[in-house]
């Protein structure tokens, strides 16, 4: 009886902490059409986490997709013909994502994460 007891508790407390860390998960997210504020905010972030060099974000920036893709434009030589170098370097990947009330910009390749402070991204 005792090890039924001990089993049950056990159980419960596995249990417990589990629903405790699915609280503090972040989720992939979007953010909902006629979102300038937002977008402003996530194109000072991002300009700030290059050195401050400004990068071109479209308007519907996590409309359609959580994640910004940042990579190098082909240089066009003088004919118009599209010149790849021979190098390709990885895109940037940035991702929106949402945890508890708040929404986060992470990079993902050197894992940091800012705290936006728009609250209107919703999980995808």
């Amino acid at each position: 009886m005792i090890i039924k007891q001990l089993t049950f508790v056990a159980l419960s407390l596995s249990l417990l902490s589990a629903c405790a860390l699915q609280a503090h998960e972040s989720f992939a997210a979007l953010l909902p059409d006629n979102s300038s504020e937002a977008r402003a905010e996530i194109v000072a972030v991002v300009s700030n986490a290059l050195a401050g060099k400004k990068i071109p974000i479209t308007q519907d920036v996590f409309q359609q997709s959580s994640r910004l893709l940042l990579t190098t434009p082909p240089v066009t030589s003088p004919q118009g013909v599209k010149v790849y170098s021979k190098e390709i370097k990885p895109a940037l990947v940035f991702e929106l994502r949402k945890k508890a009330g708040t929404c986060l910009l992470k990079r993902l390749d050197t894992g940091q994460e800012w705290l936006l402070k728009t609250r209107s991204c919703f999980k995808r």
